[in-house]
């Protein structure tokens, strides 16, 4: 009898444990995106089958609204890279500061895509190094974007979660 009291209380507690989270979607839910960006349609959200651990946010609207979210250990090649980065900014790229451990922005207007003839899209990306990730956001919007405050915010909130908890894509 003892023993199955042991053993009911012992799966208890780890049922009590909540399992680490598998994608950028069950951390990041596109009514936060939705709400933090400003974004008047709604979002959908599903983890990308590309064998990492990001998320696709999609929105119906006269062009698609698209946000992928990735991240990535900030060990090895991904390291090196992502400081590389920050020292050679493209011309629409910019140091932002009180993001993580280090961040940087991007914004694109007037991109085309041709599936989408005569629409201009914003293209907007933060990528920003905290908790031993390095996190990317990257929105493809109609017209003129969201305020980059908002991006900003976005990382913000994402920092806010267990990222560490992600497991790396294989």
């Amino acid at each position: 009898m003892r023993n199955n009291q042991v053993a009911l209380l012992v799966t208890m507690i780890c049922a009590a444990i909540p399992a680490s989270a598998q994608s950028l979607c069950e951390l990041v839910p596109a009514a936060v995106v939705q709400s933090t960006l400003g974004i008047s349609v709604a979002l959908t959200a599903a983890p990308n089958t590309q064998g990492g651990n990001g998320c696709d946010y999609k929105g119906a609207s006269t062009g698609p609204i698209t946000l992928t979210a990735d991240t990535i250990s900030d060990a090895g090649i991904y390291k090196t890279i992502f400081d590389q980065r920050l020292h050679s900014l493209g011309p629409t790229q910019q140091l932002v500061s009180g993001v993580g451990d280090a961040a940087y922005y991007d914004f694109k207007q007037r991109q085309q895509i041709p599936k989408y003839p005569g629409v201009n899209f914003t293209r907007q990306s933060i990528v920003f190094r905290a908790k031993g990730k390095i996190v990317n956001f990257i929105l493809m919007i109609p017209g003129d974007g969201v305020p980059k405050a908002s991006m900003l915010a976005l990382a913000t909130y994402t920092i806010s979660k267990p990222i560490n908890s992600l497991k790396d894509p294989t």
